[in-house]
């Protein structure tokens, strides 16, 4: 069951989203060092608990754990996330062609909730629950489709062009709410219409790339 709520359940998962925040939003650069001991003391938890939140956060991407040498945040370069960037387009075009056919009523409870929750985050000014809301609003859509072996890696796709976009100035002085960028790509859906929904997801995704990180946005339209 997917959840519409992110909701910490364990100290290992408050850890795990704490550092996570704080990697995704730049609070912490590319090759800051994370110290197993400092981060256990400052969370007043085990270095074993630290050491669970770190290899999780390895298999994301978003540490390199180097034995003897530590761990430091990661962050991809502008050459692959061009490439992460591309797949992930192709994968939610793809998906959502099949989900426009096969989405429920129950399915579009999902998404609305989803939707809902990036709403509350923006009223709350937090930029990360409402990458994790953005995040569960499209794997939620891209799991109607069915392409189940595919999901994994859309996942870190996602996350890694939300490290590029998110925890820094876009290039616009209002930025657009979440109802108004992501509307159309349910209003597409409900008119079970592949064509208009693979467009509107296309043209979402490559708009927010614009805002955010038009240094990405020039490298994939020059390519």
């Amino acid at each position: 069951m997917i959840e519409t709520r992110f909701t910490p359940l364990t100290k290992g998962d408050a850890l795990f989203h704490a550092l996570r925040r704080a990697i995704l939003l730049r609070e912490i650069q590319p090759d800051d060092p994370l110290t197993e001991s400092q981060i256990a003391r400052e969370f007043t938890c085990s270095q074993g608990t630290v050491r669970e939140a770190l290899m999780r956060l390895q298999e994301e991407g978003l540490v390199k754990r180097r034995g003897y040498h530590g761990t430091t945040a990661s962050r991809s370069s502008l050459a692959e996330a061009v490439q992460m960037a591309e797949i992930r387009i192709k994968l939610e075009v793809e998906g959502i062609r099949r989900t426009a056919e096969l989405a429920t009523d129950k399915d579009f409870a999902t998404f609305e909730g989803f939707l809902s929750g990036m709403n509350r985050a923006i009223i709350n000014g937090d930029d990360y629950a409402l990458s994790e809301q953005d995040r569960r609003f499209h794997l939620a859509i891209f799991h109607c489709s069915g392409l189940d072996a595919l999901e994994p890696i859309l996942r870190r796709c996602m996350l890694h062009m939300h490290l590029q976009t998110f925890g820094h100035p876009i290039s616009v002085t209002t930025p657009p709410s979440p109802e108004a960028v992501h509307r159309p790509i349910l209003d597409a859906l409900h008119q079970r219409d592949p064509d208009k929904s693979a467009e509107a997801i296309s043209a979402h995704i490559n708009e927010m790339i614009s805002m955010g990180a038009p240094q990405l946005k020039s490298a994939m339209d020059a390519r």
